[in-house]
């Protein structure tokens, strides 16, 4: 490719183009062809004479000598000519040189955005196999932790049990010893019971035949108390039904007495109110006559009142529609004001909000500064803490290794020793030498639990660390999200700024016009509002004689109702002398049924009450009889029992003892089953535990492994993605340069362009002053 000329070539280049310019200009002042002429003849052409402008007679050596200088400025017309062809054509060939490198630059500009586009393509995909490989990692990473957690919690339940399980073997010898001794105790006691046995049952026999004596008299007796209870609860209701009846009768002929004499004054009562009635009805005729005149004179002012308020409800439907013409205007400003307060409210709200929107995308901005600053911080922590378990683990298994050698060899001794039967010295060296394997084992256990321990607390710091940096990456997520919400927030809370500000203007139009209305309607009010007063006035003088009318009116018919009252209470009150006389005539007769009954009833229980006292008295009789008989037969009773509970008590304490012996074998025995059955449990739980944490140390081996190959993977992709970017601002770095190569070409064509025009001018007016022979135009 063919690069820009040199400064010195385009320097002469330009040179040429300004110089060539100036000589052609110097070369037509100079050369001065001969003139034909210099008065009439100054506007013709200074060279050889047109004979068919100019008819005048020409000097034949003049004429040759201008021809000769005519000749001669062609010469150089031509040679200079010539000279700017040859620029022309440098200048073409350059132009032609700067279209070519500018072809190239605009294909190398197409071939720079493809592979802008491939490594922009490729970026992106290695940034997604990246994060796919950044999301493994951080599980498997979950998954190290949860495993760790439970190699150190298998461990942890392992060490106890083999403790456990070695205890249990010894103390399962010392439970059969102490077995075999309560088996030969339990024995003894149950011979002596076996004879107490026999002697009790005798004695129980006789106690029963005397007890069964002394239930059958005391059946008696409580028989016989039970119907000496019935035989008074049946005496004291006779005698409390004497009593009732007396009182009955007592009762029942005071109130036939006063019934009596109340039949008496009703008769005189009934005689007084029929005199009153007679006279109260007279006078209600005269006053409903002075009521129906006043009627009359009611009903003629009324009809005048009729007509004017006819009048008055015209107009009062003018000034009714007028008025709420007026209010319907006046509540339109109200509804347009309150529109208009809430347009102007929701225009600040949207003022504010676009503010507060402004306002929280900046403060998220640095919050998310500073929460990348944690996550990379956290991070750091993490990979420290790993290493720091890592180590730990190592040491750990060390210890573990050294444990089971020891539990092997201890084991093996155990069954060295349970081999042999007997108290040999073999025997009691091999126990010796497990005493000391024992010893060697308790720091060892000591120093694993320490360090499980420490494991456990390092891991749980790792735990709150992946806890923390996946809680600061939630929130950074969230503050992302946040931000880019924010972002999309701030194109339709403007657009609601701006239609709210609209509608203000729309409003505050609105108003203006319901408010030119108010006057003419106000007007129109008035107007109606003065003709209804005077109407109004009209009609409260025809009121003010219709109530003076309607007085008169009411108080005769008030005369009238008082009267009526007075008739209907007179007429009323007769009505019931009358009856109170024939319900007291009945009361006497029904209360002297009601003595007669009384009096039989009293004679009755009289009666009753004298044959229940007879049969208390016999029932009394036989309880005393029972009760001395039954002293007898409790003495024997009290003795049969007495020698009963003797043997009995012998019994007790010897079942007791029995009881007491069964029970500690049985505990024993449940103890040694119990022992077994946890050695056997122990054995259980110790064997599925030792295969876990075997699988465990396998599983943690193969995510940590998975894990250092995604970490590896992830390194190179990070390279690819470093190496992918550095090749896309390479690329765009090109691509600025390429630009602005273009825009230096293109303002180099534009420049060459106006040369060349410049000299295909001057050649031009060359080409004139050679078409008129040389002349000077």
């Amino acid at each position: 490719m063919r690069t820009s000329p040199s400064k010195s070539v385009l320097s002469r280049r330009l040179a040429a183009a300004v110089v060539l310019p100036g000589l052609l200009t110097s070369s037509l002042v100079l050369i001065q062809p001969a003139a034909a002429g210099t008065s009439a003849n100054a506007g013709i052409c200074n060279g050889v004479v047109n004979q068919l402008a100019h008819r005048g007679p020409v000097q034949e050596n003049l004429l040759k000598a201008a021809s000769k200088r005519n000749a001669d400025a062609i010469a150089v017309l031509q040679a200079e000519k010539e000279k700017l062809q040859g620029q022309a054509d440098v200048v073409s060939g350059d132009m032609a040189a700067v279209q070519e490198a500018l072809d190239g630059l605009a294909a190398q500009e197409e071939q720079l955005d493809k592979d802008i586009a491939s490594t922009k393509s490729e970026l992106a995909r290695v940034e997604a196999e990246a994060k796919l490989k950044s999301t493994a990692i951080v599980e498997a990473k979950a998954e190290l932790v949860r495993l760790d957690g439970q190699q150190l919690d298998v461990a942890s339940e392992l060490a106890p049990l083999e403790e456990e399980l070695d205890a249990a073997v010894a103390a399962l010898d010392v439970l059969k010893v102490e077995a075999d001794k309560l088996i030969t105790a339990r024995d003894t006691n149950d011979a002596a019971i076996a004879v107490a046995q026999g002697q009790r049952e005798a004695l129980q026999q006789a106690a029963v035949d005397a007890a069964s004596a002394v239930a059958g008299q005391e059946a008696q007796i409580v028989l016989a108390q039970e119907e000496l209870t019935i035989l008074t609860g049946k005496a004291v209701q006779a005698a409390d039904a004497v009593t009732v009846a007396e009182t009955a009768v007592v009762d029942a002929e005071a109130q036939l007495a006063i019934l009596e004499a109340a039949g008496i004054t009703a008769d005189g009562a009934v005689k007084a109110q029929e005199v009153l009635v007679t006279e109260a009805q007279e006078t209600l005729a005269g006053m409903v006559a002075q009521a129906q005149e006043a009627d009359e004179a009611v009903t003629d002012k009324a009809t005048h009142i009729a007509a004017a308020q006819g009048e008055l409800t015209v107009l009062e439907s003018t000034a009714a529609d007028a008025q709420a013409a007026l209010d319907d205007k006046n509540a339109a400003i109200e509804a347009a004001l309150v529109e208009l307060a809430t347009l102007q409210q929701t225009a600040a709200e949207a003022a504010a909000a676009v503010t507060a929107n402004d306002d929280r995308i900046a403060a998220v901005t640095a919050e998310i500064t500073v929460l990348e600053g944690q996550v990379s911080a956290t991070g750091a922590a993490i990979t420290a803490k790993r290493a720091e378990i890592s180590k730990a683990k190592e040491e750990l298994t060390a210890l573990q290794g050294q444990k089971a050698a020891l539990d092997a060899e201890i084991a093996a001794l155990t069954s060295q020793i349970n081999a042999i039967n007997g108290n040999s010295q073999k025997k009691r060296d091999l126990i010796a030498e497990r005493d000391r394997k024992v010893a060697e084992l308790t720091p060892i256990n000591t120093a694993i639990t320490d360090k499980a321990a420490h494991i456990s607390g390092l891991q749980g710091d790792l735990a709150a660390l992946n806890t923390q940096i996946n809680t600061l990456n939630t929130q950074l997520a969230a503050k992302q999200q946040e931000s880019s919400t924010l972002q999309q927030n701030v194109a339709p809370l403007q657009a609601a700024l701006t239609a709210a500000n609209a509608g203000i203007t729309s409003k505050d139009a609105d108003i203006a016009d319901l408010e030119a209305q108010v006057s003419d309607l106000e007007d129109a009010l008035n107007k109606a509002d003065s003709a209804v007063s005077a109407k109004q006035a009209e009609l409260s003088v025809l009121e003010e004689q219709r109530v003076v009318a309607e007085q008169a009116a009411a108080d005769a018919a008030a005369a009238v109702r008082v009267q009526q009252e007075v008739v209907t209470d007179l007429s009323v009150a007769l009505q019931g002398l009358e009856g109170d006389a024939q319900d007291a005539q009945q009361a006497i007769t029904d209360q002297e049924a009601a003595l007669a009954a009384r009096n039989l009833e009293l004679a009755q229980a009289r009666d009753d009450l004298a044959a229940a006292d007879a049969a208390i008295d016999g029932r009394e009789s036989e309880i005393r009889a029972l009760q001395d008989e039954l002293s007898v037969l409790q003495a024997a009773l009290d003795d049969a029992n007495k020698a009963a509970a003797a043997k009995e008590a012998e019994v007790a304490s010897l079942n007791t003892l029995a009881e007491s012996l069964a029970a500690q074998v049985t505990a024993a025995n449940a103890k040694i089953t119990a022992k077994e059955a946890e050695i056997l449990s122990l054995q259980e739980r110790v064997a599925p535990l030792a295969d876990q944490l075997g699988k465990l140390n396998g599983e943690i081996s193969a995510v940590e492994a998975n894990l250092a190959s995604l970490q590896l993977q992830l390194t190179a992709l990070d390279k690819q993605v470093t190496d992918a970017q550095a090749t896309l601002r390479t690329l765009e770095a090109q691509k600025k340069q390429n630009k602005d190569a273009i825009t230096a070409q293109k303002s180099t064509v534009t420049a060459l362009t106006a040369k060349l025009g410049e000299i295909q001018l001057q050649i031009k007016a060359i080409d004139g002053t050679i078409a008129l022979g040389g002349c000077a135009v």
